[in-house]
């Protein structure tokens, strides 16, 4: 076991030449944790942004000490980064997810470790200490591996960042430099002990240290990209901006770094020139696509068809100039504060109200003014609720609602004849199936946006449900006005939903508004090419099959990185077929909603037990062929699952 552990954290040990240039692939890691959570500076792309946990933050850094990859041949070697895709759901954080480019390794000799084998068992039972957060007794332990191996910098760099996982910035820091004394020309020392300077907010520090990074390596483009960050902690912005294009001309596709750039050229109010690095982070990565970034770019592409226009409407241009301001801390990729508005707030609630129109005319009842947090956290005091639906007279009643995410709506058929309600709206597509008189169905709505119901077996009945992303909506009432009281003073995004309306429609008159406490009156004047009566659904055009495909592919990828011996690579690929393609892409939402919780839930833990099995959590004897007979079972169901939801969809008229 030691010698595996040995051969394991040195066989990526970094090597020098004698002019101390180093040439190394970098290890990028993304781990996920319920206990815990330590959060990072946002240094590096969004994988580097992502919250670590106690429990593998640890692991992280001894990759970034100790695993690092060099390739070795006589002409330059160019660095560059893994790119990660996983996003691990909570549920299936019980294990460190270190992802590692590796290509080429096996025919790359490395020497054996040089530290003697009880430093090894002492690093690993610190270690796990670490992970379960017994920081002091894993110090201990690390103090004795440190008094048999005084001159090892792996031992101080693995000491100072379980000191930076407890958050003991000062101790992190004395052995960050004991590792940097032992090894100054070490950039992976450098940089890590820059982003616990970041951590325990000291960005003169962390400048001072990514600096020094670039010196021993100008190819880091990691370095570049955490010196960006650090400046736009201390608000230099222009040097911000050059950190970010540096990095750009080592590698012109980093979707974040064109991401992080668009924020602070923004923030600089060069929308001209930000818009086509938001643009390109997209068709990079469509992690990017954010809802504040559309806005900004919809914002950008209206006012500048107002400039070309004959006369230039200035509001407009304020409304970009305030939009703009909406990428704040929260934003993945960016740690700007903005504050977006420097009103002075008088009163910490304000009342909003206002009337709607559409081609000048009142919208009627029942149309939805809601309020959007930039942050997306829930509103004070949220609760969510839970409604009965009814089918009275071939009549949804009501026939419009709205309600919160993760409300509970249960559908009662009180009519003599059967229904079967359905909806294909994006993110909420579902059918209930036939549903004889006196039955009833429940279903959990867990994301926003509109639900157009409708019947399979009566053609005119048609009811809408809205699902708001929080407390802070309303509906219209009789005389198109609308009003919502004890709004906490902040910044929030304004929309109108009415099923007449269409998509882009609803997304042109988004308004950004700034309340102080002064009670406001916010009118929306809209122009529609529909006409009253007309319903404009978000239809979801899911492809369930290409979901199922791409399950199915991941999954025996995943079995043969296993038989291949690789350890990380093949949970990842189960986690990202999980949360990415089963969850992520609706697919789980959909057969929970039409036929139960407990059979996507089913589902779920089906894929989860092969990772767990390929990750070695398993008692059973685990083969190849287990595996890929699990594989196969997983995937049929899959695909039985789909063929039946197809068939209840199908039939749902327009």
């Amino acid at each position: 076991m030691v010698g595996l552990l040995s051969l394991y954290l040195f066989k990526f040990r970094i090597k020098k030449n004698s002019s101390n240039k180093i040439n190394s692939k970098y290890i990028s890691t993304v781990m996920n944790s319920k206990k815990n959570p330590v959060k990072t500076s946002k240094l590096n792309t969004r994988y580097f942004s992502n919250m670590l946990s106690s429990r593998f933050c640890l692991i992280l850094s001894v990759a970034a000490f100790t695993f690092t990859i060099s390739l070795f041949s006589n002409s330059t070697v160019e660095a560059k980064n893994a790119r990660i895709n996983a996003t691990p759901s909570s549920q299936y954080s019980d294990d460190p997810i270190i992802l590692a480019n590796r290509e080429d390794i096996q025919n790359n000799p490395f020497p054996g470790s040089h530290l003697p084998r009880e430093t090894l068992e002492l690093i690993a039972q610190g270690m796990s200490l670490a992970e379960r957060g017994k920081f002091n007794s894993a110090d201990e332990v690390f103090e004795k591996a440190a008094q048999i191996s005084p001159n090892s910098a792996e031992v101080f760099a693995i000491r100072a960042t379980a000191a930076r996982m407890s958050k003991n910035y000062q101790k992190a820091d004395q052995y960050f430099a004991r590792a940097a004394e032992l090894d100054p020309y070490d950039e992976e020392i450098a940089y890590n002990w820059g982003m616990s300077k970041l951590l325990g907010k000291d960005s003169d520090g962390a400048i001072r240290l990514f600096k020094k990074t670039l010196e021993i390596n100008p190819k880091n483009i990691m370095a570049y990209n955490s010196l960006g960050k650090a400046y736009g902690r201390n608000k230099e912005f222009a040097k911000e901006e050059a950190s970010y294009r540096k990095a750009l001309e080592l590698n012109p596709q980093l979707g974040v770094t064109n991401f992080n750039l668009g924020i602070v050229l923004s923030l600089q109010t060069k929308f001209d020139q930000a818009v086509p690095f938001f643009k390109k982070a997209i068709k990079i990565d469509k992690e990017f696509d954010k809802p504040f970034v559309q806005r900004f770019l919809q914002q950008y592409s209206a006012v500048k068809s107002i400039q070309e226009s004959p006369k230039l409407v200035s509001p407009e241009e304020k409304k970009l100039a305030e939009l703009g301001k909406e990428i704040d801390k929260k934003s993945e990729g960016s740690d700007h504060k903005m504050e977006g508005s420097s009103a002075k707030i008088f009163k910490e609630y304000t009342d909003i109200s206002g009337k709607i129109l559409i081609n000048g005319q009142p919208i009627g009842p029942n149309a939805i003014v809601y309020l959007e947090t930039k942050d997306k956290l829930k509103a004070p005091k949220q609760k969510t609720q839970s409604i009965t639906i009814s089918q009275n007279n071939l009549q949804f009643s009501p026939p419009n609602s709205a309600v919160q995410v993760g409300s509970t709506l249960t559908f009662v058929n009180n009519d003599r004849e059967v229904h079967n309600i359905y909806s294909k709206s994006l993110k909420n597509q579902f059918n209930l199936g036939a549903m004889a008189s006196g039955a009833s169905r429940s279903i959990l709505v867990q994301d926003a946006g509109p639900i157009v119901l409708r019947c399979n077996m009566h053609k005119d009945m048609v009811g809408t449900v809205f699902v708001a992303p929080n407390g802070y909506f309303t509906t219209t009432n009789e005389n198109s006005e609308y009003l919502i009281q004890k709004v906490k003073s902040k910044e929030y995004i304004m929309q109108v939903w009415h099923p007449r309306l269409y998509p882009r429609e609803i997304d042109k008159y988004t308004k950004l508004v700034s309340l102080n406490g002064k009670d406001e009156v916010i009118d929306f004047k809209m122009d529609s090419d529909s006409k009253p009566g007309e319903i404009h659904d978000l239809v979801d055009a899911t492809d369930y099959d290409l979901i199922v495909d791409n399950i199915e592919k991941l999954l025996y990828e995943a079995v043969g990185d296993w038989k291949k011996g690789k350890k990380y690579l093949p949970r990842r690929k189960v986690l990202k077929a999980a949360t990415f393609h089963f969850q992520g892409e609706g697919l789980k939402g959909a057969l929970a909603k039409s036929f139960s919780e407990k059979r996507s839930v089913k589902l779920e833990k089906a894929i989860d037990d092969i990772r767990k099995k390929i990750s070695g959590y398993s008692k059973e004897k685990v083969t190849e062929d287990s595996l890929k007979t699990d594989t196969k079972r997983v995937v049929a169901q899959l695909r039985n699952n789909v063929l039946e939801l197809k068939a209840r969809i199908k039939p749902g008229g327009k």
